[in-house]
């Protein structure tokens, strides 16, 4: 909520020294005003996104467990305990 209300609070502000400082008319101070303000909004809300959203790393992948199986080659699958079908090759076709 607080980074919301900053949010509103940079935007008014941008808008409002928009409308003091820059030179041209005043529909044109304006927008240019609203438009610098909705973009360091969107970039406060932006940060505080990841900040809040941020969860720890992603485990590292785990060492080979005998039994598992390895696949190499350009054009290689590999499976294990897999009880569907596995299309591969360029066209899709299903053999069995």
């Amino acid at each position: 909520m607080l980074v919301i209300f900053g949010s509103l609070v940079v935007f008014g502000l941008c808008v409002l020294l928009g409308d003091l400082l820059l030179p041209w008319d005043q529909s044109t101070r304006i927008g240019t005003g609203a438009g610098a303000g909705a973009v360091i909004a969107g970039v406060v809300g932006a940060w505080a996104s990841s900040v809040i959203g941020s969860s720890s790393p992603p485990a590292p992948p785990a060492a080979t467990v005998p039994g598992t199986s390895t696949a190499s080659g350009e054009r290689s699958v590999a499976t294990q305990d897999n009880s569907g079908v596995i299309v591969t090759g360029d066209n899709g076709t299903v053999q069995r």
